[in-house]
């Protein structure tokens, strides 16, 4: 193996010690959030409350209460490519109201190797609950997933160029119960080495007595060559393979262990 001076490293290093970043590093999001309010008048008495609760990390997170008949319950959970949200709000015959929302958004910096110019992938995102008006409420969701250019302008990262991978939004009211079973496939083409934005947010929300259930349900991943391989810099498991060693390189360490124990064995 050819090794360079280390006269020429050691000013390199120097250099770059020296040099300003020209590209900031880019900011990754884990983040579910979830909130619900009531208010409600019986006879005389009274009653109002908020609540809200978020995890810049992704971890569950939920708020309920209830009073005198009025209520909501929120979760919401981010766990790699799996984005889980509930919200649910019951009514009584009582003058008052309640709502609930539930969030989760993913924002992830990828680049892909294996490779060089440009390639293929294709990206599949499963979407299943239910929307439940239940008579006197609402209940609605909105999921969008896009893969964008990132560039740097005035040393800041900037996302653009957005190409939609899966974006729906729907809603239910009434006595009306919406079922969701749907698949997202889209293709897309990237260029090996460039690094891309992926972000991916899903919400949901409901009104006096309805209910948007998506628990555990929606997850996308992507699909590309056996040769692809794909960085994450957030360390989300996307599906595609994770770059391991190539058999040169197995060779190079199986060489380098005996070259030690070779040097071992002289020094004894």
């Amino acid at each position: 193996m050819h090794r360079p001076p280390l006269f020429p490293l050691a000013l390199s290093l120097s250099a770059a010690l020296i040099a300003p970043t020209a590209l900031a590093q880019p900011a990754t999001e884990h983040n579910s959030a979830v909130s619900g309010n009531y208010a409600v008048t019986q006879g005389s008495a009274s009653s109002q409350l908020e609540i809200r609760e978020s995890d810049t990390l992704g971890a569950p997170v939920s708020a309920s209460a209830s009073k005198y008949g009025f209520g909501f319950n929120a979760h919401a959970q981010l766990d790699s490519t799996t984005l889980s949200a509930l919200a649910a709000t019951t009514v009584a015959d009582t003058t008052g109201s309640a709502s609930a929302q539930a969030s989760t958004r993913l924002t992830d910096f990828i680049t892909f190797s294996g490779g060089s110019g440009m390639a293929s992938a294709s990206f599949t995102t499963l979407l299943t609950g239910t929307l439940t008006g239940n008579q006197t409420g609402t209940a609605g969701y909105q999921l969008d997933i896009a893969l964008y250019d990132v560039s740097d302008v005035g040393g800041s990262i900037s996302l653009s160029n957005p190409l939609w991978l899966a974006t729906d939004t729907r809603s239910s009211s009434g006595r009306q119960m919406l079922t969701v079973n749907d698949t997202f496939t889209s293709s897309f083409d990237f260029e090996y080495g460039k690094q891309y934005g992926i972000v991916a947010s899903f919400s949901v929300n409901a009104t006096d007595g309805g209910v948007a259930d998506f628990s555990n349900s929606t997850s996308f991943a992507m699909v590309a060559a056996p040769s692809v391989r794909l960085h994450s810099l957030a360390g989300v498991d996307y599906g595609i393979t994770a770059a391991v060693p190539e058999p040169a390189s197995y060779a190079m360490l199986l060489a380098g262990l005996g070259l030690m124990g070779l040097i071992v064995h002289r020094r004894r």
